[in-house]
């Protein structure tokens, strides 16, 4: 039987038991692929081989639609390209693109309006405001679908990868997708599984708003304005995924929360953000969580950045080499600082305060259980052996703290400059600013499987870039040191010259 159905489809067609042919491959005969659509009957599988078609087509019963060898699907830019308005139906290994330009009829590659159980699968959607734009949907699947809306227009101009409106109990699945407003974009959609997925050059790789109980497992966010944005949701899952590069104008972070509740993030990688995580608001009903597990935070500008307002738990997670380990972003930001003479301004049981007299929440959890998290700067000692260290880790950092008021201070980032302000601070705290937050266990080393792996090869840029610089520095001090031999060698034979003749005077 499985033979018979690979001879059937590489032919042009496949008849299934109960069904009937409803199409054959493009070029035999004059059919238009609409044509083929309506002609066929429930549960027939059309499929196509090669060739182009300058149309858009409605599939409004459930049928399948397989392209062999690529056939396209060119919408001629007039509204949606496929618009699909039945259940049970399936759209996979075409060329969909060229959508309409009317940013106000949101016009699509593929739509989804109001259909159950369909499935877009292996499809290249290109050139589209919006990739895959669903609406009122169940049980539906994307997966492997390649969506590039176009790099050519301003990111204000674009539509989403994914759309999903009220959609429930779906999935989204191993698609790439570049180039987009939002690359999955989830509204009033609940209980669906985001996993696997590759975004990047996007405004927000994912954007969730009113969207609850979804789970965001194993994708790779990187290189867009912002990774994972989630708000106004709650009881969502984040875990395992890549977020990486995303800094890209004001918003630059891997993760942004805001207001919301319930939420569990294990098991992430937040690497090279200008911010890796900022949470404002969340959790915020009585009773709500917000865990952050067992993450890596690593080379980010700034690694946590919390408002007063986020009594997050935050506990197993490694904090390395971020300028900026944890941040307070409320109140005035200007600068202030206190004498060394006192741990804060008001007293030891006053709230953590920062420059510019932003506190960080009360509530916030820096540990449980005796143990907290790792930071890379901690320089504390554990004699005791358990892994923990013994003095709670409170960071001060003067040069980082000045930092985030002065952008000037970056090009002194990673020099000698910046090791020697800091050690200065410590060993003469004359003025230093307040500790951040408290973490009463910090850990050692990095939790299992959260240690930065560092290449052992070698960087070509960099050492192309050190000995370019080391070049012009020897450069310059030869071209120096030459100058300083002329001019010493100009003396000497000035002096050889007038020697004898003021010789000859005096005799």
């Amino acid at each position: 039987m499985k033979a018979l159905l690979l001879v059937a489809m590489l032919a042009g067609a496949i008849v299934l038991p109960g069904a009937r042919a409803a199409a054959q491959a493009s070029g035999a005969g004059q059919l238009t692929l609409q044509q083929r659509i309506d002609a066929a009957a429930p549960e027939d599988i059309i499929v196509i081989d090669g060739g182009v078609f300058h149309e858009s087509v409605v599939i409004d019963k459930p049928i399948s639609l397989i392209g062999h060898n690529w056939p396209v699907i060119d919408g001629g830019g007039l509204g949606d390209v496929v618009t699909i308005s039945a259940d049970d139906v399936v759209v996979s290994g075409f060329v969909i693109r060229n959508s309409g330009t009317d940013m106000s009829r949101e016009p699509a590659a593929v739509r989804i309006d109001n259909a159950n159980r369909v499935t877009v699968r292996a499809n290249r959607l290109q050139d589209a405001r919006f990739g895959i734009h669903v609406t009122t949907s169940k049980d539906s699947i994307l997966e492997n679908n390649l969506v590039d809306t176009g790099g050519d227009r301003p990111i204000e101009r674009r539509g989403h990868g994914i759309y999903l409106w009220e959609v429930q109990s779906s999935t989204v699945h191993a698609n790439t997708i570049q180039n987009a407003a939002d690359g999955i974009h989830l509204e009033y959609s609940d209980d669906n599984g985001i996993g696997d997925n590759d975004v990047h050059q996007s405004r927000y790789a994912l954007h969730l708003m009113y969207a609850h109980q979804n789970k965001i497992i194993d994708n790779n966010f990187h290189d867009n304005l912002a990774g994972a944005v989630v708000m106004l949701s709650h009881d969502v899952i984040i875990k395992g995924n890549n977020l990486s590069g995303n800094r890209k104008g004001a918003t630059g972070t891997g993760m942004l929360f805001k207001d919301d509740d319930n939420l569990f993030v294990e098991d992430n990688r937040l690497l090279r953000n200008k911010y890796g995580m900022t949470v404002d608001g969340a959790p915020q009903a009585i009773g709500a969580t917000a865990i952050f597990r067992h993450n890596l935070f690593a080379l980010n500008d700034v690694g946590v950045a919390a408002m007063s307002n986020a009594p997050i738990t935050f506990v197993e997670n490694a904090m390395i080499d971020n300028t900026v380990q944890v941040k307070a972003m409320s109140g005035d930001l200007a600068s202030r600082t206190l004498s060394g003479h006192g741990e804060t301004a008001s007293g030891a049981d006053a709230a953590p305060a920062i420059e510019g007299g932003g506190a960080l929440p009360t509530g916030a959890v820096w540990s449980s259980g005796g143990r907290g998290n790792y930071w890379s700067d901690y320089r504390g000692y554990d004699a005791n052996g358990d892994g923990v260290g013994d003095q709670p880790y409170r960071p001060r950092p003067t040069f980082a703290g000045r930092l985030g008021n002065d952008d000037t201070l970056r090009l002194f980032q990673f020099t000698p400059a910046q090791q020697a302000i800091d050690v200065a601070a410590d060993m003469f705290p004359v003025y230093r600013y307040n500790a951040i937050i408290e973490d009463d266990g910090p850990l050692m080393n990095p939790p299992g499987g959260l240690a930065l792996a560092h290449g052992a090869g070698i960087n070509l840029r960099l050492l192309a870039c050190s000995l370019l610089l080391a070049a012009l520095a020897a450069a310059g001090i030869f071209a120096g040191a030459g100058a300083h031999a002329r001019q010493s060698l100009r003396r000497a034979l000035t002096t050889r010259r007038q020697g004898p003749a003021t010789g000859d005077a005096a005799a």
